[in-house]
């Protein structure tokens, strides 16, 4: 049963994801054809970035402490601390995000200043203008996010999954039919309507898990205290990883027309397969967790831990390799329209090469960092975010020197790595269960078959793509890709089946529970 609810909720979150993914890159196509990698996209990526990196300096940590303590709550089955806690939380939240609203609209010009030191003129006052714009998306940020650790604790991914859907839609009308009128400023009024937008839905959603609003803001409550106490190291944590992005974009600020437009596309690229089967997994496993440590039940938390990093490693392995082989096409079949010429292609091609040697330890980092949260512990993830920022940020100084932006992109990746390696030794030195030989078995499976697949693709690449030039069709160049992608896939399949990989039978079994529902979970379950 318990596997069953697993295999339906992350097959739910996948598909709702993956539309959401997919109207995002819809969305990212269409801005492309109407700006394309411009002077004015850099400034609508750096605006629309300042508001998602203040509210992930405070809403993030805030969720990422309440699912722990909610889920508690849920488990011990006490609903009326579970409802008080909840409201306490949003309007603490709330007040938070309305001081840092406040601030930032005060210091616009220097939040500009600060993410993008090499725009000036015109250039830095449209910037200005649209973070002027976008900067009230903090607070329906915050609110998105406290909404989603509430529903996550009840283990309702429902909504949480859905949010982006209408936020792109919002975005993609807007950008089609007033940007092309109205210029840039209309996709910024356009990107605020959108941040709404995620408000509306997930609050229909808080009344199904018996959530009614309640005025309450207790501050002598002591779980609020100890999520104040949880929440400064989680802040730290994400705060520093949003400062290794500022750094990044500052320094493509100073370099080429475009660069730092190419490194946020290329940027969407890399967490599409993360955001649409890595973090479903984690975000699905985390309330388990929680449950899990809070009983005390080391065993099946270290159980839960080691089966979902061997699966990250054999999901995010072929499609690590597929990204460096095929990024020029990849790239080339979502954005090259319009007025996104062949050089965008080319430098955002280059960036998604580099950015995708990270797939790997991203994942293995989200679930670590869960790992750690669940567990009470939120200073090593804290401590560990700022020193892989402080690598992050000397290896973007030295590498943007010799290779670009590329250098921007690897040096994130390289941080990356670090920081995943970093939390799982500590993981291992602090709890004996933890035994990650089973991940390396994995790790070196995953290596054999992604290396057969790489071979078959790369032997296949050249003759099949080389007849269609690179001025190829959207329809040839599409149908290319995919059978690549397909040979590739069967290629890696049938090296796993050789190697006799037990993750196999795992999603051969989930695949089958969540197709074939027996008629009494149908009658008596809630999906």
């Amino acid at each position: 049963m318990a596997r069953y609810r697993l295999a339906r909720s992350v097959a739910l979150f996948v598909l709702l994801t993956t539309i959401g993914r997919l109207l995002g890159f819809a969305r990212e196509m269409v801005l492309a054809a109407v700006f394309g990698a411009s002077e004015v996209t850099d400034a609508y990526t750096i605006s629309f970035s300042i508001p998602g990196v203040l509210f992930a300096a405070v809403g993030t940590a805030i969720t990422t402490v309440m699912v722990p303590m909610l889920a508690a709550h849920r488990a011990r089955g006490d609903d009326v601390a579970f409802r008080r806690l909840a409201w306490t939380l949003f309007h603490a939240l709330l007040l938070v995000l309305v001081i840092l609203l406040t601030l930032a609209l005060a210091g616009s010009g220097w939040l500009v200043r600060l993410f993008a030191p090499g725009f000036t003129g015109d250039q830095f006052e449209l910037t200005r203008r649209l973070t002027m714009i976008m900067l009230p998306g903090i607070v329906f940020m915050g609110l998105t996010g406290w909404m989603e650790g509430v529903l996550n604790s009840s283990k309702s991914f429902t909504a949480p999954a859905a949010v982006s859907i209408p936020m792109n839609l919002v975005l993609i009308a807007v950008t089609w039919f007033l940007g092309t009128r109205y210029g840039i400023e209309a996709v910024a009024w356009g990107t605020l309507a959108g941040f709404a937008s995620q408000v509306v839905l997930q609050w229909t959603a808080l009344r199904k898990i018996g959530l009614p609003y309640v005025p309450v803001l207790d501050w002598g409550d002591p779980d609020l205290r100890a999520a104040a106490r949880r929440t400064t190291p989680v802040l730290l944590a994400t705060v520093t990883r949003q400062a290794s992005q500022v750094v990044n974009r500052a320094l493509a600020s100073g370099l080429p027309a475009g660069s730092a437009a190419s490194l946020s596309f290329a940027y969407r690229v890399y967490l599409l397969p993360l955001g649409l089967l890595a973090i479903p997994l984690v975000t699905v496993l985390y309330p388990d967790m929680a449950e899990q440590a809070a009983g005390n039940r080391m065993q099946a938390l270290s159980a839960t831990i080691n089966r979902a990093l061997r699966l990250l490693t054999f999901i995010m392995a072929p499609l690590t390799a597929g990204a460096v082989l095929l990024r020029v096409e990849i790239t080339a079949l979502i954005y090259e329209r319009g007025a996104f010429d062949r050089m965008d292609t080319l430098l955002t091609a280059t960036a998604l090469l580099y950015y995708s040697l990270g797939m790997i330890p991203f994942a293995w980092r989200e679930l670590l960092s869960r790992a750690m949260y669940s567990l009470g512990d939120t200073r090593t993830p804290a401590t560990n975010g700022m020193m892989s920022m402080g690598l992050s940020i000397v290896l973007s100084l030295l590498l943007v020197r010799f290779m670009g932006h590329g250098g921007i992109a690897l040096a994130t990746a390289l941080a990356t790595w670090w920081a995943a390696l970093s939390l799982m030794f500590r993981l291992r030195r602090r709890y004996a269960q933890l035994r990650f030989y089973p991940l390396a078995v994995g790790s070196l499976q995953a290596a054999v078959a992604t290396a057969a697949m790489s071979v078959a693709v790369w032997a296949l690449r050249g003759p099949l793509l080389g007849r269609l030039g690179q001025h190829a069709g959207f329809v040839p160049l599409t149908a290319s890709t995919l059978v690549l992608v397909g040979v590739g896939a069967v290629v890696y399949l049938l090296a796993l089946l050789a190697l006799g990989v037990e993750e196999r039978r795992l999603l051969t079994d989930l695949l089958g529970r969540a197709l074939a529902r027996p008629q009494k979970e149908r009658r008596v379950g809630n999906g």
